[in-house]
């Protein structure tokens, strides 16, 4: 199969097993959760998860079931958290392949229950305690009672309880600490407390990696790939990241437009004297926001404006006569001595790096690579 476009976003190894390697130590070697849900944001979940798996790494959690079973491929014999709802008519698919389920509620419970009279083995859950996220869980004392007389089936492995903080990246402390007494106030109700209990997330990670209140188990997403959740959590200056993600491309085409010339959609653009105009194989349908317009980019060793609107498969920069065809274009990351922090990138679109690595779109082919080499 062959690839015309010189498009790729390049994965960097070593960086990612770095980074789960200075979190883990940030936090005294609690047990370090790898989120590889949504394809590990855009970078390509299998070959993520295999990485890890093979130097070490046993507990994992995606977004759904569908993740998960693609995964138990590569890594069996990992612990492999839903974070999200799972049917209860599938959860057959679960227990048969060890992975583990979150338990929204006590009413998800009992159905699972009812759906397990005819399936052997036990279903693995983590109960979701909604200490003020608002998205899943339980938050009623009396539900988290009544839960916690089911848990004592013979059907089901109690294996965590978990929460999770949602204003963690802000500058103060007062929602988290609202947060982490709600949940020890929750888990003092449960008679049987599990292996491993979590609340952490990316942000208090690193927040709080001197606090002896963020239990046995932390889950590293974005932090994992490099990216910082906030600029306050970066200026704690606690780790530092490396990145993971670089997405790259080349010049196709390069065009002397005299001023007063108009380009792109809507003419959105003209030249303001006799200049240079090149033109780059990507667009928004391979994840490259129009609001990306304006950005300075990096193409050879200049820093050049995205000019006219982001067409669907290419977009167009200002530039100098020196520029040629086949030129090189790093959008973000690390490429040939030149760097742009994803984290700008998302800045300047009004958005954040979470957002820029998921859009990426599956058209772009995922180079991996380490010690410098690609695989």
């Amino acid at each position: 199969m062959i690839n015309d476009r010189p498009t790729q976003l390049r994965v960097n190894l070593d960086a990612l097993l770095n980074n789960y390697n200075k979190l883990n130590e940030l936090n005294n070697n609690k047990i370090g959760l790898a989120i590889v849900k949504a394809d590990s944001y855009g970078l390509g979940a299998k070959v993520i998860a295999n990485h890890l798996y093979q130097n070490g790494v046993r507990h994992f959690a995606t977004a759904t079931l569908e993740e998960a079973l693609e995964l138990k491929e590569v890594i069996q014999d990992s612990m492999v958290l839903v974070l999200g709802v799972t049917n209860p008519k599938n959860i057959k698919y679960a227990i048969e392949s060890n992975i583990s389920l979150t338990c929204p509620s006590k009413a998800w419970l009992e159905e699972c229950l009812s759906e397990m009279k005819d399936v052997e083995g036990n279903l693995k859950i983590h109960v979701k305690i909604d200490t003020g996220m608002g998205r899943i869980g339980i938050s009623d004392k009396e539900e988290l009672l009544s839960i916690d007389n089911l848990l004592t089936s013979e059907k089901i492995d109690f294996e965590g309880i978990f929460s999770h903080y949602s204003n963690a990246d802000g500058i103060d402390d007062i929602y988290d600490d609202y947060q982490t007494k709600k949940f020890d106030d929750s888990i003092k109700l449960f008679k049987n407390k599990p292996k491993y209990i979590h609340i952490g997330n990316s942000a208090s990670t690193v927040k709080y990696s001197d606090r002896k209140d963020q239990y046995n188990m932390t889950r590293l997403g974005i932090t994992l790939y490099g990216c910082y959740p906030s600029e306050n959590i970066e200026e704690l200056d606690k780790v530092k990241l490396e990145p993971v993600a670089t997405l790259i491309s080349k010049v196709s085409h390069v065009k002397k437009f005299l001023k007063g010339e108009k380009l792109g959609y809507g003419v959105s653009y003209e030249a303001k004297q006799d200049e240079y105009i090149a033109t780059v194989p990507i667009g928004y349908a391979d994840g490259i926001l129009r609001r990306a317009q304006g950005f300075k980019i990096k193409v050879g060793t200049e820093d050049c404006e995205i000019v006219g609107r982001v067409c669907m498969d290419q977009l167009m920069v200002r530039c100098s006569e020196n520029i040629k065809v086949g030129d090189d274009v790093l959008f973000f990351g690390e490429y040939n001595g030149q760097e742009i922090s994803v984290d700008d990138f998302a800045t300047y679109q009004d958005t954040i790096s979470y957002e820029i690595l998921c859009c990426i779109n599956k058209r772009v082919p995922r180079i991996y690579y380490r010690n410098k080499m690609e695989l």
